[in-house]
């Protein structure tokens, strides 16, 4: 039985039903009888991923920093910037500038508040879902997402529960969040899986992908040409892979490349794309930045998570049909 990782979605060899395999997407003992790629396949196929041309065109101008005024992505902690949501006042901050306001106050060159609003850092849990509590009663898009991640994580102290996470992040997306419909996008694709949530539907997972999509979430157009190139839409999956990587998505970069070596890419296009990847990055790029990512990533390390799992809520990442690495 040819299998994925039910964790990452990514294609193993033939083992049989039951067999623990080492996903190397995710570095987790997966049980690989947990989806078929066939049946996926077959689910997918009977999806209308294209849309209509609004799918294809290029994305909104990204969001700065209100501190360093650098653009940052769309989609959380992707093309190397990590970022923070401030439920104080309700802005997203990169992590360069949450590292540089950290180290000052632990020097004593700062006060410990909020960059922004100036507001007492909070002490506790409580106080967090407290602020951002007060943010989502003013209508606040990236609040109600915030939150559906903590529920859905089992953060600030609160129990781990999906079906508060959808409700939330439904909320999120009817208010624009493009991360929520993201988040969504995600839990129709992998469904109760691990999660007592929202049946499997890539119909809806589709739609929402697609929405954020075009709000410009570099991530979700990844997965929407993940979603492509399972059911063999070579053309159109290089569409989403070329403007994903255009605004500096490297995975993105790397199916681009991959697509060139296959013929689905001409060399024009393979050019063009690694000069826009390589224009977004150095937008994007700062030593504060940098460093903060470094940092972040040997957290992860440390807790024993995957790069893929900084934006909090994501476990089905991929839908390669090949062994990664």
């Amino acid at each position: 039985m040819s299998s994925l990782c039910g964790q990452c979605g990514a294609k193993g060899t033939d083992i049989s039903p039951g067999e623990k395999i080492m996903c190397t997407s995710c570095e987790q003992k997966v049980d690989a009888s947990s989806a078929n790629v066939d049946t996926l396949a077959d689910d997918l196929d009977k999806v209308d991923l294209s849309y209509d041309n609004e799918l294809f065109q290029d994305p909104p101008p990204r969001e700065e920093c209100p501190i360093c005024m650098l653009p940052m992505p769309h989609a959380l902690a992707a093309c190397g910037v990590e970022a923070s949501y401030m439920p104080c006042c309700g802005k997203t901050i990169c992590a360069g500038c949450t590292m540089v306001t950290m180290e000052e106050t632990e020097k004593g060159n700062l006060k410990d508040l909020c960059p922004l609003c100036r507001v007492p850092a909070p002490k506790s849990d409580e106080e967090l879902m407290k602020r951002c509590k007060k943010r989502m009663q003013l209508n606040d898009a990236n609040a109600f997402h915030a939150m559906g991640q903590q529920h859905y994580l089992g953060d600030w102290g609160l129990p781990r529960n999906a079906k508060k996470a959808i409700q939330l992040w439904t909320k999120g997306a009817e208010l624009g969040s493009c991360n929520a419909h993201s988040s969504l996008g995600d839990q129709y694709l992998i469904g109760n899986r691990y999660h007592e949530g929202v049946e499997e539907d890539p119909g809806k997972a589709a739609y929402h992908l697609a929405i954020a999509s075009m709000g410009g979430h570099e991530v979700a157009r990844y997965h929407l040409g993940m979603m492509d190139t399972v059911i063999d839409k070579m053309e159109r999956a290089m569409k989403h892979f070329m403007i994903a990587a255009s605004s500096g998505y490297d995975k993105a970069l790397k199916k681009v490349g991959e697509g060139y070596k296959a013929g689905h890419v001409t060399k024009d296009e393979y050019a063009s794309t690694l000069r826009a990847y390589q224009d977004s990055q150095n937008e994007m790029k700062s030593v504060q930045r940098t460093k903060a990512q470094r940092q972040a990533e040997n957290e992860r390390q440390e807790m024993g998570r995957s790069e893929n799992e900084s934006e909090k809520f994501r476990y089905r990442k991929e839908f390669d049909c090949e062994v990664r690495r």
